[in-house]
């Protein structure tokens, strides 16, 4: 007799067949927990894609409206699964951006509220959490770690969360200066990173890439001297102390190599000056801002955001991509219900402020939330949405030459927003643009404002990019979330139209009479999301259809509730 697992895998296989009418059996029972979880199959089965949540709420200290947010997110992109998903026996390794910064700047007289942008929103982390415990994954499984972030974890209301949740926000130890420290397997996991630039292995605080850990990235949508931190610079924080130090020059990287002898580990590339200098000059020539000079420390115009110059982008851009090598990820998230500008806590504000170095930053309720699997793919929508041109930052680009990103022009991204449980492919500009203005390789030669916006055009044609595959014919097929419950019923049915046309997916009873129609709209090319909310149908035998223009595909659908 066929198994659940194996006849679950066979009837999606048939559903997605082109030219064959297949069974998916869904099943819907609540009665029990499920043993595994995963991220939503769209989601999942998409990398090449961006959702958008877009949120409503009025102010970023309403911590119940926050929290409602990740709680909602949560129980719609975190679904109940076989043994396919990720075993609730696993622990999550959440990584939300702590960021070791003053939570209270008495001299400058700024608040806790005042600094909240710079981190994680505790109380949307508490929702996702929240979230995940719903599907069986246990409190004390549960671990948040960012090694910047050891003297604020308490004043940003992390520790209190813990406690709530059940889980652990303080990791053993963070850092390594000994060979002892090094071989603490309890303490610190190795990985090694195939093809690294500068980091031939990196050590992550525990649980971050244990082979029973589960990633989870939970940026924040912000400025920084880097541009915007978003979540590919986030990961960072999940290194041991101190190879988490990413913005710096060769001073950081030759005391790494001191430390590589005294722990008796290689851990940087031994030819990591000559591969990053050769890179470094070829890139000044491709790479908008890669020329920008140079500013002496005791030039008169020298101020701290100079500190992160060209060859220090160039450096921080390697170690970024090296490091996502090494980490497989379930899920890249940048929580931007308020956005901030600047850099901590130093911005263009007042308004008029732009050459101040000494101004404020900003929190701004930009109401988003970005994500996806691929973060570079996020971020470039993020830089997007904060009003940026990505072409213009070299992480992108350098991404693109070591084959982890096909696509740069945030206009050939497949966008969708993520409305109720359901993914609608929407146009990138139909999103609200909020400006988070940076430092980012200030042009002062130029005379540009110190805060400023890297929005100048960019010739997307001038890169290489690889066109999206689409379908030849249209395709439909359920994306078996295994059990639809209580928080989530909702199935999700996916469909592919090869070009621009109208596309109608329709629930059937056994005899072939419609009982509801979940998707009726003029699509792009592309993939397309339809959601049939299972909670007020019995068991039994349905059907669904797709209508495009003139082609009509019709499936089985047994519905288990048992």
């Amino acid at each position: 007799m066929i198994n659940r697992r194996d006849f679950l895998k066979s009837s999606s296989l048939l559903c997605g067949s082109l030219g064959l009418v297949g069974r998916a059996s869904v099943f819907a029972g609540e009665s029990k927990p499920p043993w595994c979880f995963g991220v939503h199959p769209f989601v999942e089965q998409h990398p090449e894609a961006v959702f958008i949540l877009q949120t409503h709420v009025d102010y970023k200290t309403i911590s119940a409206a926050c929290k409602r947010v990740g709680l909602d997110l949560g129980r719609s992109i975190f679904v109940p699964m076989d043994d396919t998903g990720i075993p609730v026996s696993y622990n999550v390794a959440a990584k939300p951006n702590l960021t070791a910064h003053e939570a209270v700047d008495k001299k400058r007289g700024l608040t806790l509220e005042d600094t909240m942008g710079i981190a994680t929103d505790v109380f949307f982390v508490e929702g996702l959490l929240e979230s995940l415990k719903e599907l069986g994954v246990a409190g004390a499984r549960m671990h948040m770690r960012d090694a910047n972030g050891a003297t604020v974890v308490e004043p940003r209301g992390y520790v209190a969360m813990a406690q709530r949740v059940g889980a652990t926000v303080r990791p053993a130890k963070d850092t390594i200066a000994t060979e002892k420290d090094a071989k603490d397997a309890e303490a610190f996991i190795w990985k090694e990173v195939p093809g690294g630039v500068v980091n031939t292995q990196i050590p992550y605080l525990w649980p971050f890439n244990a082979p029973d850990s589960w990633n989870l990235n939970v940026a924040k949508f912000k400025a920084h001297a880097m541009g915007l931190t978003l979540a590919s610079k986030n990961w960072q924080g999940s290194h041991a102390s101190p190879f988490q130090r990413y913005c710096a020059l060769w001073p950081d990287i030759d005391s790494l190599q001191r430390l590589e002898k005294l722990i008796n580990k290689e851990c940087i590339h031994p030819r990591v000056h000559e591969v990053v200098e050769a890179n470094f000059k070829r890139h000044i020539g491709t790479i908008p801002r890669w020329d920008t000079p140079d500013v002496p420390r005791n030039d008169p115009a020298y101020v701290r955001p100079y500190h992160y110059s060209a060859l220090c982008m160039e450096l921080w851009a390697q170690r970024t991509i090296d490091n996502h090598i090494a980490s497989p990820m379930g899920l890249h998230i940048i929580e931007g219900i308020y956005g901030r500008d600047g850099d901590f806590n130093w911005g263009p504000n007042p308004f008029g402020s732009e050459n101040d170095p000494k101004g404020r930053a900003w929190d701004y309720m930009t109401n988003v939330v970005i994500f996806g699997k691929n973060p570079y793919l996020v971020d470039i929508v993020g830089h997007w949405l904060g009003g940026h041109e990505p072409g213009n930052f070299g992480l992108f680009h350098i991404a693109m030459e070591r084959g982890k990103l096909d696509v740069m022009n945030p206009m050939n991204i497949p966008v969708y927003e993520w409305q109720d449980g359901v993914a609608i492919r929407r146009p990138l500009t139909r999103f609200t643009r909020t400006p988070l203005r940076t430092s980012y390789l200030h042009q002062y030669h130029a005379k540009e404002p110190l805060w400023h916006l890297c929005s100048e055009a960019f010739d997307y044609t001038t890169v290489s990019e690889k066109k999206l595959s689409i379908p030849a014919r249209p395709t439909t097929r359920v994306l078996n979330q295994h059990y639809p419950n209580a928080n989530n019923p909702q199935l999700a049915i996916e469909f592919s139209v090869p070009q621009k046309g109208w596309a109608l997916v329709e629930i059937l009873d056994e005899s072939g009479r419609n009982l509801e129609v979940i998707s009726n709209a003029i699509c792009e090319a592309g993939y397309h999301m339809a959601t049939w909310n299972t909670s007020k149908y019995a068991s039994g035998s349905y059907k669904y259809r797709l209508r495009y223009n003139d082609y009509n595909e019709v499936h089985d659908l047994v519905l288990n509730k048992a």
